[in-house]
């Protein structure tokens, strides 16, 4: 919040939704509120990032919105860029760049290896395949995160969220900003990106990315139809369908490593493989494991992908062992 009051563009409002915290946040937040008239206080009984990032965007009265995660910070001077440059450009969509911040270690991360003032049609649909694969072969320039599909790192113009209905979806509690960055692409043509970064993105041993995530298939495959049921109404070319299944590979990963085979999760090696088993006997995930590119995979998740295609468990869970 800190980052937020700090901005050398003051003409800002500030929202901060607590959405049922149970530790001293909301006195936290009544606090700042008492020296700052930008910050408002949005109180909902509902948890989850969906319904917070919702709630936001239906209460804010700004020409532009843009997210920063709680445990996240942005450089003063991000809003007051912005400001300057929207006001030559009329953005519909604002990019920037991102630190990644972990332990004593930084890595940073750029969507394209040069500044854009505006998107053409090729870069922007770069733009929503990187959203999926930012390691895409078939471009010249590769990310090394998946930070192309957060919402935050991006000034997005209210206007065309509300009038285009495009929110959050709250059936999902994982991937939840991939989903909704896919679906609201397509509806902004004005994009601009700066390749300075702004968005300073703490991970910690606490993230989601670490933590034990029970039930997780269920929220993927919900992720994994949605997008496919967008590939086929906005007919999309082989391009984002072979990034897409690269996303649904990953997404199989995540089950194995956040769910499966995490630490914390309590069930017996039997219930693991009939759990395992289920997934992979779905019609919907052989058939994405058998259309794989494989151009878009390491080799040792190539080595995963053949695993689970030939459903070897135990060699599937000696692996997940030892990373």
């Amino acid at each position: 919040v800190k980052s937020l009051i700090s901005q050398t563009f003051n003409d800002l409002e500030i929202l901060l939704v607590n959405n049922g915290s149970t530790d001293n946040s909301l006195d936290v937040c009544q606090k700042l509120v008492e020296k700052d008239s930008r910050i408002k206080i949005i109180k909902i009984a509902e948890k989850g990032v969906s319904v917070a990032s919702n709630k936001g965007l239906e209460a804010a009265s700004g020409k532009y919105i843009s997210f920063v995660d709680a445990d996240d910070w942005i450089d003063s001077n991000v809003c007051e860029l912005f400001a300057n440059l929207n006001a030559e450009h009329d953005y519909e969509l604002f990019c920037y760049s991102a630190q990644y911040h972990k332990k004593k270690k930084t890595t940073i991360s750029y969507l394209f290896n040069k500044d854009i003032e505006l998107l053409s049609q090729n870069q922007k649909e770069e733009l929503q395949i990187k959203v999926f694969a930012p390691q895409a072969p078939i471009f010249s320039y590769k990310m090394n995160t998946r930070f192309a599909g957060s919402a935050w790192g991006k000034f997005y113009k209210r206007e065309i969220l509300l009038k285009n209905n495009l929110r959050f979806s709250t059936e999902t509690i994982i991937s939840e900003d991939v989903l909704f960055n896919t679906l609201s692409l397509d509806y902004f043509h004005r994009i601009g990106y700066t390749k300075q970064c702004f968005y300073h993105y703490e991970q910690s041993e606490y993230s989601a990315q670490n933590r034990y995530r029970p039930n997780s298939d269920k929220y993927f495959i919900f992720i994994i139809e949605k997008i496919q049921e967008w590939l086929r109404n906005t007919a999309k070319d082989q391009r984002f369908v072979d990034a897409a299944n690269c996303l649904f590979v990953h997404y199989l990963f995540g089950i194995l490593k956040e769910d499966l085979f995490h630490r914390d999760n309590p069930n017996t090696i039997q219930q693991k493989k009939m759990l395992l088993d289920y997934i992979l006997f779905k019609d919907k995930i052989n058939d994405i494991l058998n259309k794989v590119n494989y151009k878009y995979f390491s080799v040792s998740e190539i080595i995963l992908v053949l695993l689970l295609q030939h459903k070897k468990f135990q060699i599937i869970a000696f692996f997940f062992k030892w990373i």
